[in-house]
């Protein structure tokens, strides 16, 4: 028996999931979660073969909860399935422990057939993950490589920006004044070349400079 999570911010996705799932006998949705913090409370307490895990999701993302998840608990496997359709995202996941990756479009066969596949722990790449990871890889320009040089002050800004602190909590956090902090801000996304701090947190973690 194969003892399943789903973890997606959305709940009429998980419960159309666990409907789906329950009818195969060799397959039980034991747990669900809405974020990744949840996923790891859950872990805690509940042995689990399996993680269905979504990216984007509120207080801890997919990305960081993979990277999480295999640091705790290896055994357990995780395949991801977001409808972020790109190269960098499917990258990103399998390099921090994902066993596998699945667009939210799949069938019903081919997600058994994924979920089969990891827990005899193999990777599952499907033909459509498979093209934008190529195309991905193939049409990477130089400079999306590029990673920005921070000074120290940007790196603890970065960070901070990272868990969710605001401008004031900032301020007295590195005992620096609020228009500073700002200054930083707007520096960190010149670099790394995104619109808001949203954007900047994800290049920063898909480049790795934070965990």
């Amino acid at each position: 028996m194969i003892k399943l999570l789903i973890a997606d911010d959305h709940q009429v996705l998980i419960e159309g999931l666990v409907e789906l799932l329950n009818g195969f006998n060799h397959i039980t949705v034991n747990q669900s979660a809405n974020n990744g913090q949840e996923v790891l409370e859950i872990l805690k307490e509940h042995i689990i073969d399996v993680i269905l895990l979504d990216i984007n999701m509120p207080v801890m993302n997919g990305l960081d909860a993979c990277k999480k998840i295999k640091q705790k608990y290896p055994d357990t496997k995780v395949l991801a399935m977001s409808s972020l359709d790109k190269g960098s995202f499917i990258q990103q996941m399998l390099k921090n422990g994902a066993s596998g990756y699945l667009l939210k479009n799949t069938s019903q066969d081919e997600l058994i057939t994924a979920i089969e596949t990891v827990y005899r722990g193999e990777t599952f790449i499907n033909e459509q993950t498979n093209k934008i990871l190529l195309n991905s890889i193939m049409n990477q320009k130089p400079n999306e490589a590029f990673i920005p040089t921070l000074t120290r002050r940007e790196k603890e800004v970065l960070d901070l920006i990272a868990k969710e602190m605001t401008t004031s909590e900032m301020s007295e956090e590195l005992h620096i004044s609020l228009n500073t902090i700002e200054t930083h801000r707007r520096n960190l996304i010149q670099k790394f070349n995104v619109r808001n701090s949203v954007g900047l947190v994800r290049e920063a973690m898909l480049k790795g400079i934070i965990d």
